[in-house]
């Protein structure tokens, strides 16, 4: 695993900046109280690896209906908008992709 995670710093292009977001992001799980497992860390690196890698390039995704994520919780949408708070030209419906992460990793507990 330690080898995908490298790569996955590496693919986004700004490693320092991914091990940080990462970092924050697993803080603030951990100050939550929310356990991912393995499988789920892996995807939550690889989706901030392409968001840093989107944002050095300002490429932006389509937008999202956020009525879609109406069932996850506010607490999962707020902790995703701290985690895209640290990522700068990224479009404001990242959040709500990236909040599947730990609204999925609170099934968990």
């Amino acid at each position: 695993m330690e080898l995908k995670t490298q790569e996955l710093y590496e693919k986004s292009e700004e490693p320092q900046l991914c091990k940080e977001v990462m970092q924050f992001a697993v803080q603030l799980m951990s100050q939550e109280n929310i356990k991912m497992t393995d499988a789920q860390l892996l995807s939550l690196l690889s989706h901030i690896s392409a968001m840093i890698y989107r944002s050095k390039h300002k490429e932006e995704i389509q937008p999202v209906d956020a009525s879609l994520f109406q069932e996850v919780s506010d607490g999962s949408i707020d902790m995703a908008k701290l985690v895209c708070g640290l990522i700068s030209d990224l479009h404001d419906d990242e959040k709500y992709l990236l909040s599947i992460h730990f609204e999925s990793a609170k099934m968990n507990n």
